[in-house]
């Protein structure tokens, strides 16, 4: 049977459709597991990693530091943070060289979640992709980190689809 049929696609389909097809619902399941964390009371993956990047960095860092990544811009970091705060997993300081800014930084309670949330999505994670094999990992990996490559320079460039 053809693979693309196997998938559910028409056999017709080019590449191209059955590439963004796939992507579309790998994205979905994504989003679905992120809702059945949050409803079971963990962190969310962005959550998670808005936490553990604070967390690497060390000290406190500025909204700025987190508009890149999963974060688009100053005001999705902003809206996450003052999630963050309400939920007294960080706080924000003054900035002692700039008086204007203010820094994050992680509460007590922010680490301790953080932690668990990482055991727990490292442990899921393992679960979901113990079927691939260690080239099928390596290919993975290198496969969608050459993919973020080619999105992330067309966007710098000129836009999405050179708009």
């Amino acid at each position: 049977m053809n693979q693309s049929c196997a998938a559910g696609e028409a056999p017709d389909e080019s590449f191209e459709q059955q590439f963004f097809t796939l992507l579309t619902r790998i994205c979905r399941q994504l989003f679905l597991h992120a809702e059945q964390i949050k409803a079971a009371g963990m962190l969310s993956p962005p959550q998670l990693w808005f936490l553990k990047r604070l967390y690497d960095a060390g000290a406190p860092q500025p909204i700025s530091f987190f508009a890149d990544g999963i974060f688009s811009n100053l005001s999705n970091a902003s809206q996450m943070i003052d999630r963050l705060v309400a939920e007294g997993l960080v706080y924000r300081i003054d900035n002692p060289r700039d008086r204007r800014s203010k820094l994050v930084e992680l509460t007590e309670e922010g680490v301790q979640r953080m932690n668990l949330a990482y055991e727990r999505h490292h442990l899921l994670a393992q679960e979901l992709l113990e079927p691939l094999s260690e080239e099928e990992r390596h290919a993975a990996l290198a496969t969608l980190e050459r993919l973020l490559s080619l999105f992330e320079n067309e966007t710098d460039d000129a836009g999405p689809c050179g708009i």
